[in-house]
């Protein structure tokens, strides 16, 4: 009983003091009528005061810190966004130079309670999609329940935001396989509804060994109403990180969907795996995936590497990328090897340079070599 009273007491206190630290003069004010009241000492009162006084130190560094980011409540909304320009110059006759607008968009995000959160995420270039729209509960590192719309744990370069990708485009693998841009099911930005849990486990030091994924979607694609058979797919991810600059994974993902213009439904599994190097400025990343629709069998492999000539600021980077549609057919597989610049000008602002070399399987071959060129904002 006397520990209740004395945590309902303090409990009281911090309350009290919470509510003084968002009107200091106020709190000021109730510390020179408890020290009239000789409630407290004098060395109490300059404790207290000294205390507060570094509250709102570390209050005006957090916010100088996001000075990008609009708050509001105590981490009730944090509003940001990701701009991306490009200009794509075409080798291949008959299709033009253009500029476009390759992503616009804004992610609203927030805390209902320390650990309950929600994110809305909306692209606005060319047409208008809501991307991620879910809400999350964490009941520590070990275990994380999201239910609604998000990407699917579906090949690792897939995850990554596009922000902090180190070439413009993705492999032709993930574009294709991952449920994005050539993929059967359309488009879908690697995203689906449904419901999943993943955390993390066997802590080593101040890294953890373990990473897990596991989730259940409805298998037709992001921001759509109804799904288009009762088959509900199933995708799981495992991460090892061996050590600090060494990460492994895994994917396995089954389902069944119908592919645009099909009459029915058909089987689309995925595996695969992945490895990714980090040390200092230099990076190496590769993953493989092969797939399933029908009866037709494809796979595809990318490994990369990077840079940093100038610390933080210049990158230099390279890629072979390989992707066959087709298993059966002998003469389909394309080949990208990609040559790439990156200059970091802060946290905010990049500037991409790539130039893809493309090759086909096929005797003739066409020249569509394609130099891209990109400038990003994310705020």
């Amino acid at each position: 009983m006397k520990t209740f009273y004395t945590k309902t007491i303090l409990a009281t206190l911090i309350f009290i003091l919470s509510i003084a630290a968002a009107h200091a003069q106020q709190n000021d004010d109730l510390i020179n009528v408890l020290l009239k009241k000789n409630l407290i000492s004098q060395q109490e009162a300059d404790s207290i005061r000294s205390e507060q006084a570094i509250k709102e130190q570390k209050k005006l560094d957090k916010e100088k810190e996001n000075q990008h980011n609009i708050s509001i409540g105590s981490k009730a909304l944090q509003i940001s966004g990701l701009v991306q320009a490009r200009y794509q110059g075409f080798a291949q006759t008959g299709v033009n130079d253009a500029f476009d607008l390759h992503r616009a968009r804004l992610d609203a995000k927030g805390n209902i309670t320390d650990k309950w959160s929600y994110e809305v995420y909306t692209e606005f270039a060319a047409t208008i999609k809501l991307l991620d729209a879910y809400t999350a509960y964490k009941f520590g590192d070990f275990l994380r329940i999201s239910a609604g719309q998000f990407k699917v744990p579906l090949s690792y370069e897939s995850l990554v935001s596009d922000s902090q990708l180190d070439f413009i485009d993705r492999s032709q693998t993930v574009e294709a396989l991952a449920g994005r841009s050539n993929d059967v099911i359309g488009n879908q930005n690697g995203r689906d509804l449904g419901v999943q849990v993943n955390g993390s486990f066997a802590k080593l030091n101040d890294r953890y060994l373990f990473g897990y994924t596991l989730g259940v979607f409805n298998g037709a694609g992001y921001d759509v109403t109804t799904d288009n058979n009762n088959y509900k797919d199933i995708a799981a991810r495992l991460a090892v990180h061996p050590l600090k600059v060494l990460s492994f994974g895994g994917i396995l993902y089954e389902g069944e969907d119908i592919a645009a213009g099909a009459a029915k439904s058909q089987a689309r599994n995925r595996y695969g795996f992945d490895g990714q190097f980090v040390s200092g400025p230099f990076s190496v990343a590769a993953e493989y995936l092969h797939g399933t629709d029908g009866n037709i069998n494809k796979d595809g492999w990318y490994a990369q590497a990077g840079y940093y000539v100038v610390p933080k600021f210049l990158q230099i980077l390279g890629k072979y990328d390989t992707y066959d549609p087709n298993k059966v057919n002998t003469t389909d597989r394309t080949y990208i090897y990609t040559a790439g610049v990156n200059f970091v000008f802060n946290q905010w602002t990049k500037l991409s340079v790539d130039y893809l070399f493309r090759h086909e399987e096929a005797a003739v071959q066409i020249n569509n070599n394609i130099l891209e060129i990109q400038l990003q904002i994310a705020f």
